[in-house]
């Protein structure tokens, strides 16, 4: 659900440029003609490696060739260590498809790529983006022979502020991403919404309010779903407020989960005392007494009574009627 939202995205073109012009391509894309961006299907790999659901293939002329454009959405926890040799073997299956279609300049020459990854998993990538440095080293007579390739990563969650390039709908993607306050919410939506305001803008405008309401509420304001967000005009404050609702509700389950944890491990060790003193089966059975008591000043009580009791039988007496108030 995550990746496809995000697929859902970047089958924009208005979105491949952004990512172009602000990350990938900033100091060339002026090379580029952005009024070329075709999407290509994707399934060229299907005969030869089974094709993810975030794989996108785009082309747009660059001077005086075509330029193939490989967003590969990675959203999994953690780093792929070898993602170099899949954008490896996913560049060598578009060459053969070109080549098997026919698809070539008239020169017959392979286009160029640009393997793009996108990631934004909690924990930073670590990968190398060469795969040449998967590779053992070797001796000079043999490096020669060894692949060179390597893919542009967009490592969300490393980004900051001052890396994120002004009125880009790739930079507000990531800004959202990124934000852990509920404050946040409204200036980011408010921007967003401006920054799509324009004709033919519908459709990407509806793919935003989608994300928004799959992915948005992931991790940060866990298991909250966003039915009213239909547009993004006015969905930040709603936004802000839904999400001031979660982080207080999620604070008050902390609270009493750990209040729970800590009279769980109470009565545990309750038990323990019960069996060195007496035996396993009052233990067993006082466990079962203890179930009933929530109050701190209760369990006290039993563990003071597990010292004055001389016998198990004394103990499980006391601590029914206290379970089991007439």
């Amino acid at each position: 659900m995550h990746d496809a939202a995000y697929k859902d995205l970047f089958s924009h073109p208005r979105m491949v440029e952004d990512l172009l012009r602000g990350f990938a391509a900033p100091e060339w894309s002026g090379a580029l003609d952005f009024t070329t961006l075709e999407k290509l299907p994707a399934e060229y790999v299907s005969d030869d490696l089974r094709r993810r659901h975030g794989d996108l293939v785009w082309r747009l002329r660059f001077r005086e060739t075509w330029l193939y454009l490989l967003v590969m959405l990675e959203f999994q926890s953690s780093t792929d260590p070898y993602m170099a040799v899949r954008v490896l073997v996913y560049t060598g299956l578009l060459y053969q498809d070109l080549i098997r279609r026919g698809a070539l300049g008239p020169d017959e020459r392979l286009p160029p790529v640009l393997p793009v990854v996108l990631y934004n998993g909690r924990r930073r990538w670590t990968a190398p983006v060469e795969v040449a440095d998967l590779i053992a080293p070797v001796g000079e007579a043999l490096a020669r022979f060894q692949p060179s390739q390597r893919y542009f990563l967009l490592d969300q969650g490393s980004c900051g502020e001052d890396d994120l390039p002004r009125r880009n709908l790739v930079s507000a993607l990531v800004a959202l991403e990124n934000s852990r306050s509920a404050a946040e919410l409204p200036e980011l939506l408010e921007a967003l919404s401006d920054w799509l305001r324009g004709p033919g803008e519908d459709e990407l405008r509806r793919a935003f309010v989608e994300w928004i309401r799959r992915v948005l509420p992931r991790g940060r304001f866990a298991r909250a779903a966003l039915p009213g967000v239909q547009d993004l005009e006015g969905g930040g404050a709603m936004l802000a407020e839904r999400a001031k609702e979660w982080t207080e509700q999620l604070l008050r389950e902390g609270r009493e989960q750990g209040l729970e944890r800590g009279r769980a491990e109470e009565r545990a060790l309750l038990c323990r005392l019960a069996a060195r003193k007496f035996d396993a089966e009052t233990a067993e059975r006082l466990s079962g007494l203890l179930d009933r008591l929530t109050d701190p000043e209760r369990l006290a009580e039993v563990g003071d009574w597990i010292i004055e009791c001389a016998t198990g039988t004394d103990l499980l007496d006391r601590t029914g009627r206290l379970s089991h108030p007439s």
